[in-house]
């Protein structure tokens, strides 16, 4: 897998525009010729969903005291971990350490030997902003960011001061300057420090729209929208969804990721506006990558792989195509293995699964299935599972 180069593009004081600016960034064509390969940069860029950390999954994935083996939990996902140039997904926790007790639902504090995993595995950046963020308040933030950025796993959505906050992260991707930025639509109602806003980025219009423009103003190619939000639960995205999504669309976004519902909604593409691909996508929630949680439907999730590709000679960036992995998680309900364990959900019989899944849980296994096919073929028919 590609490794990233952080670039912290520092933002000079602004006042917050409501209005969604052009970004002006220079896409237009300037060669007519057919590109041949050497022309051509093709990059992949894959997201996962809700990655928890209840307290179930930290107990079974202990082996001493304090230390946890989370590794196993994603053995039979590792292939498609390890294939995109980028891959990131929303951390649903916090890691303010072993001086207050590890804790699953409604504080979490996780082990730091979960993230540790994370990067063993194949992440790239790591999402920050979602209801749980000030779970264990400031210094439980300030922690998170320390251990996270120790592992050189970047961020966006927290951050350690004003000046952090105005940085506006973007990636190297095999050359092409990707920003990530992140929001969420609540702490659960815990509130932040006074006197610190910063510390986590709320979904606010007048912000979107001045970090997009910021992004553009500071050589992205690609700006990516990372959106905590919507109905736990629900299948569907909500009018409030939909409208965040549109204003980042409004306001030049290429990329529109979800989370928070942990279960799967659809995906869809939109006609780009004052952004560089034509082409864009979102996907309103991507349902849990892993959890413990155990209403219908939260067991079964996706990790979307967005491929595009650059024409070196136009600068011209457009979307190929957008293909998906089903997954399901197994929750260590069967003694033949108490650990979580996210499995991929390509057919029901599948011979590479564990015994145990083959003998007990085909049938979670093939729902799973069925409800990620319906549900990513409700907006749209171009969105296909991969092939192995």
């Amino acid at each position: 897998m590609v490794r990233l180069g952080l670039l912290l593009a520092i933002l000079p004081c602004l006042g917050m525009q409501l209005s969604c600016e052009s970004s002006g960034t220079a896409a237009a064509q300037t060669h007519d010729s057919i590109p041949n390969n050497d022309t051509l940069v093709q990059f992949t860029i894959s997201s996962v969903g809700d990655m928890m950390c209840h307290s179930t999954q930290f107990n079974y994935a202990k082996v001493a005291e304090d230390s946890f083996h989370f590794e196993p939990c994603f053995e039979y996902i590792l292939p498609w971990l390890q294939q995109p140039d980028l891959l990131m997904g929303n951390l649903e926790t916090t890691l303010a350490g072993d001086k207050q007790a590890y804790s699953g639902y409604p504080y979490f504090n996780t082990p730091d030997d979960y993230v540790v995993a994370l990067k063993n595995i194949g992440f790239d950046f790591i999402i920050t902003a979602n209801n749980h963020s000030n779970d264990t308040g400031e210094k439980g933030i300030y922690r998170t960011l320390k251990v996270l950025d120790e592992l050189g796993l970047p961020t966006s959505g927290t951050y350690t001061s004003q000046k952090d906050r105005d940085s506006i992260r973007i990636v190297d991707v095999k050359g092409i300057k990707v920003a990530i930025l992140a929001y969420t639509y609540s702490t659960n109602g815990n509130p932040l420090a006074e006197g610190k806003p910063w510390l986590v980025n709320l979904c606010d219009s007048a912000l979107i729209n001045s970090d997009i423009q910021q992004s553009r103003s500071k050589g992205a190619e690609l700006v990516v929208v990372f959106y905590h939000f919507g109905e736990e639960y629900q299948r569907l995205p909500s009018t409030y969804q939909k409208n965040f999504v549109d204003h980042a669309v409004q306001c030049g976004a290429d990329l529109v990721l979800g989370s928070h519902p942990h279960v799967l909604q659809p995906a869809a593409f939109f006609k780009g506006v004052n952004s560089t691909l034509d082409t864009g996508f979102v996907a309103y929630s991507m349902g849990n990558f892993i959890s413990n949680q155990q209403d219908e439907y939260t067991d079964e999730g996706v990790i979307f792989n967005m491929h595009l590709e650059k024409n070196t000679i136009t600068n011209k960036i457009r979307l190929t195509s957008v293909d998906y992995l089903p997954t399901w998680v197994y929750k260590g309900k069967n003694e033949a293995k108490k650990l979580h364990m996210v499995f991929p959900a390509l057919q029901a019989n599948d011979t590479l699964l564990p015994e145990f899944v083959q003998t007990y849980y085909t049938d979670e296994v093939e729902k799973a299935i069925k409800h990620t096919t319906a549900t990513m073929q409700t907006y749209t028919q171009e969105i296909k599972p991969v092939s192995r």
